[in-house]
């Protein structure tokens, strides 16, 4: 009876840790809490349907040509938000607006400019979170990530940060990033990082991970600008 007795005690202890477990398997990396990462769909599809956030990022995929690839290749794509647009265009039009030029819209500029910056974003192949290694800002030399060669050659550093979790380094969820190792070679800390609000969204030719709404298009304030009004000069 005493046996039982301590039996029946450690049972709730024995379900707290099962919950403890559970919980940090589902939050091993930091997302945006999706239910069920499978979509049943193409990432085109997907994109498309998700209006909130890519109604523009898909209508320049369409503007770059590039639905076929979308559609049928097996890709990973780093989903900028429709705000990365916004802002970009945004930005092209205060200059124009300066220099008493009508404004213009994202029909204006050229296919080639949209399929530059959207290259940027894509790796050829199916690429999950824990496919990437760990990155350590402060302690690059031991946690580097991987500098990765994108689909029009840009070169992005990609990994997964390890968060520390109630004091305990590097247990907490694990958050992948982004960085633009290309501005400053000599030191990582100097150069644009930004985060991956959500992992591993899974439609049928590859992966979706949704960057955060604060991204500047092409990673360097003014470039995405400099690009497209160098070419609106050159229709104009």
């Amino acid at each position: 009876m005493k046996r039982m007795k301590k039996t029946l005690a450690c049972l709730p202890i024995l379900a707290a840790a099962c919950l403890l477990f559970a919980s940090c398997k589902k939050e091993y990396y930091k997302d945006g809490g999706l239910a069920n990462p499978v979509y049943n769909g193409t990432i085109y599809d997907y994109l498309t349907e998700k209006t909130m956030y890519f109604d523009s990022v898909k209508h320049i995929i369409d503007l770059a040509g590039m639905k076929d690839m979308f559609t049928n290749d097996t890709i990973t794509f780093f989903a900028f938000t429709d705000d990365a647009i916004r802002a970009a265009m945004n930005e092209v039009n205060s200059h124009r607006f300066a220099a008493q030029e009508d404004s213009v819209t994202m029909d204006d500029i050229g296919p080639e400019v949209w399929k530059q910056f959207i290259s940027m974003y894509i790796l050829r192949g199916k690429r999950m979170a824990g496919s990437f290694p760990r990155v350590a800002r402060e302690n690059i030399r031991a946690f580097p990530g991987i500098n990765y060669i994108m689909l029009n050659g840009y070169i992005l550093n990609i990994g997964l940060e390890y968060t520390n979790y109630r004091g305990v380094e590097a247990i907490g969820p694990r958050i992948l990033y982004l960085t633009d190792v290309t501005f400053d070679p000599t030191d990582f800390r100097n150069n644009t990082t930004i985060r991956v609000a959500s992992s591993d969204i899974q439609p049928h030719n590859g992966v979706v991970h949704a960057l955060s709404y604060l991204h500047t298009l092409g990673f360097r304030g003014g470039e995405f600008r400099r690009v497209a009004l160098d070419y609106l000069r050159t229709k104009e």
